[in-house]
C-alpha cells in the first residue's frame, strides 16, 4: 500500500462563508431549506433549547443578504 502524500485523495476546499455574523444566517435557498428542516426536526422531537438558536438564524440584519 502506497502511503505517500501523492497517493492520498485531494479534499475539495470548503466553500467560503457569505455570512460572518455571530449566528450564521442562511443566504441561499438551499441553506434556508436546510434550516427549515432543522427547525421542523427540533419541533418534532421537542428540543426547546435548539429552537431559539435556529430561529435566531432567520432573524436580524445580515450584510450577506443584501
Amino acid at each position: 500500500m502506497d502511503t505517500t502524500p501523492e497517493a492520498e485523495p485531494k479534499a475539495e476546499p470548503a466553500k467560503a462563508r457569505q455570512c460572518w455574523c455571530v449566528i450564521n444566517h442562511p443566504v441561499t435557498d438551499a441553506q434556508r431549506a436546510e434550516l427549515g428542516e432543522a427547525i421542523n426536526y427540533a419541533r418534532g422531537i421537542g428540543d426547546l433549547e435548539a429552537l431559539p438558536l435556529l430561529i435566531a438564524r432567520l432573524t436580524g440584519p445580515c450584510p450577506a443578504r443584501t
